[in-house]
């Protein structure tokens, strides 16, 4: 049996009388704090509870710890984000030994439910107006015909072919929720091929073989990159930030990108230039120019839940264009979040125990 630090406030709480009752676990200590953000009634783990750890359950390493020594007992830190730089770029991580067995897992798969719901539903906000037309109808409170102010303007994602950058587990439900309102899909990663999924599964979600796409682009060539974007109606962005991804969009692939299209990004700003971003949103169709032509740094609108950095201070230029729907990072939150990661958490220990490699691990033995 493990002994389980968890520091981070659980929702529902009923999941931490589960967790102690679960013989998985000799001991559970709950040490609830916010992770991104200390509040008054925030408390933290002393230097015991931190020594007998054998596993943590958190979104980040523990605070104000700067060595992996004051956790000795530890074989596993089970993270609560799919995104993990915030984790490996802390004094903490910093100071794993080589040699160290120890596993880190993210939670990558616990929220692609909610995420791809998102996708779909600010697309097509976008797509239909509902964003604007909801804000004049609430700002005027005056009754309008919207088809007088933009003509034909709702486009159906049936017709539309949706681009995924990135085809992991977010990529993938999105990918399955857009194929089955009709949408081409397209892809692009860093083989250019499909793979089969791995990792942690919602049951039902997903593209398990990776056969929806009907191509597959390769990050590596920076033809296919371009091509990838002039081909997209939408497109989708999931890369998690890391040396390699950081200013991936750029204006290039912006440029390459309709006059039309849509952006949505759940990955994270810092994969945007964001200055070229907010260039391209503010572009004006050219007279004579097709609504959709590519090579001119102009897009249609965007979905942004994430920016850079964040928060975005206030006043910036981003919360007032008309074409873009910005939501505070959340699009990952519901109501069965911590219930998946916590199925993750016990999937993980058990497998531990069983020998078996940690399953969404970036560190130390993975499945």
């Amino acid at each position: 049996m493990t002994r389980l630090l968890i520091l981070q406030h659980l929702s529902p709480l009923s999941l931490l009388d589960e967790l102690r009752a679960d013989p998985l676990f000799s001991e559970v200590v709950y040490v609830p704090h916010h992770p991104f953000g200390g509040r008054p009634d925030d408390v933290y783990p002393t230097d015991e509870q931190l020594e007998q750890a054998e596993v943590i359950f958190s979104f980040v390493a523990p605070k104000g710890v700067d060595s992996v020594e004051k956790t000795p007992n530890l074989k596993l830190f089970q993270g609560l984000s799919a995104g993990y730089s915030h984790v490996t770029d802390t004094a903490y991580f910093k100071s794993i030994p080589k040699d160290s067995d120890l596993t880190f897992a993210n939670a990558s798969g616990i929220h692609v439910s909610t995420i791809g719901e998102h996708v779909i539903c600010t697309t097509q906000m976008l797509l239909h107006r509902l964003h604007t037309i909801t804000y004049k109808l609430r700002a005027e409170q005056e009754w309008f015909r919207a088809e007088a102010a933009w003509g034909s303007y709702i486009r159906e994602l049936r017709d539309l072919t949706v681009g995924i950058i990135g085809y992991g587990h977010i990529g993938r439900e999105t990918a399955r929720l857009a194929a089955g309102a009709g949408s081409r899909i397209i892809a692009l990663n860093r083989s250019g091929a499909a793979s089969p999924e791995s990792g942690y599964i919602i049951p039902g979600t997903g593209d398990p073989d990776g056969s929806l796409p009907e191509k597959y682009y390769s990050t590596t060539v920076e033809e296919e990159t371009l091509a990838f974007f002039s081909a997209c109606d939408v497109v989708v962005n999931t890369l998690p930030d890391s040396e390699s991804t950081r200013g991936f969009v750029g204006e290039k692939e912006l440029r390459a990108m309709k006059g039309d299209a849509i952006f949505v990004n759940i990955g994270r700003g810092t994969t945007v230039v964001q200055d070229k971003l907010i260039e391209a949103l503010k572009g004006v169709q050219a007279e004579g120019e097709e609504e959709g032509a590519t090579g001119s740094l102009r897009i249609g609108g965007a979905s942004l839940d994430v920016v850079d950095p964040e928060p975005l201070p206030n006043g910036h230029e981003l919360y007032t264009l008309e074409n873009v729907l910005l939501t505070p990072h959340m699009s990952g939150l519901s109501r069965s979040y911590y219930i998946r990661a916590a199925d993750l958490l016990k999937t993980n220990v058990r497998r531990l125990q069983e020998g078996q490699g940690a399953l969404n691990a970036y560190r130390g033995k993975g499945e």
